[in-house]
């Protein structure tokens, strides 16, 4: 295909088939391409998920009355997305029941799934992967919709505004800031 002058070990496709029918190599080549393809929009898919994971958990964290260990239990769930109590207990430095407490309340706010069917020593999983490896029927119906956005962002987004403006003056007093930054700030004060 002239790829590459060497031949890669990373850019090898193993397929069996090459060896036993070299003739229809170009078939081969297409559907090995078409898979790995498949393999990348499972990808796209799944890193989707995660940012709606992400984005779901930021907002049951905002409306949370007393989060707690909660973030710190979402954050852990981004990178190892299968855990236990006795996991979380290490990991945040809670209790055994603690830990067992904090994953019960991320279940019902549909954060996670518990995936064992035990009483004791569950074992608790990312929604999304519990539906992909059949521990977890998928869901019928209406899709999710996307997680809302953080309400109440606009004022703190003028007021970082209006913060960096007075930052901005007092650079310019001190001489740090350029006179090409100065009509930057006379445009940021127009709008």
């Amino acid at each position: 295909m002239n790829i590459t002058h060497a031949m890669l070990p990373c850019l090898t496709i193993a397929d069996k088939a090459f060896r036993l029918a070299p003739s229809e190599s170009h078939a081969i080549i297409v559907r090995n391409l078409r898979a790995l393809a498949d393999r990348a929009e499972e990808g796209l898919q799944r890193l989707q998920a995660l940012e709606d994971h992400r984005l779901r958990a930021a907002v049951a964290v905002c409306d949370a009355h007393r989060p707690g260990k909660l973030l710190e239990l979402l954050a852990l769930v981004q990178f190892a997305p299968v855990v236990s109590p006795r996991l979380i207990a290490q990991k945040l430095g809670v209790t055994l029941s603690g830990a067992g407490k904090l994953l019960m309340r991320a279940a019902d706010l549909e954060l996670l799934t518990e995936v064992s069917g035990r009483r004791a020593w569950r074992t608790y999983m990312a929604p999304d992967l519990a539906v992909s490896f059949g521990f977890v029927a998928r869901p019928v119906g209406r899709p999710r919709s996307a997680a809302r956005q953080l309400k109440d962002l606009e004022p703190a987004l003028t007021a970082f505004d209006h913060e960096m403006a007075a930052l901005d003056e007092v650079l310019v007093k001190l001489g740090v800031l350029k006179l090409a930054d100065d009509a930057a700030l006379s445009i940021d004060d127009q709008a």
